[in-house]
């Protein structure tokens, strides 16, 4: 699953992960992000290149790692 499509999971939570999936929801230049860790850093310059915030950019950092934990988890279990 890609991060776009995760993290539209959290539109309604009351935090910080549900602002910046409530802003990736409707950015349609987005980029499409799979757990690749390369793919981490395509975010990071993404946002920085949106001179966000350091608040969106800590949002980001914190939910990818829930993503990608979560992510290796199914992939991990994919293989049993």
């Amino acid at each position: 699953m890609t991060f776009k499509k995760w993290i539209k999971h959290f539109i309604d939570v009351d935090r910080p992960i549900g602002d910046l999936a409530k802003e990736i929801s409707r950015d349609k230049k987005f980029p499409n992000l799979t757990s690749k860790k390369s793919d981490y850093q395509k975010g990071i310059s993404y946002l920085e290149s949106l001179r966000a915030s350091r608040d969106a950019i800590l949002a980001f950092k914190n939910a990818w790692t829930f993503y990608y934990h979560e992510e290796k988890d199914v992939l991990d279990n994919d293989e049993d």
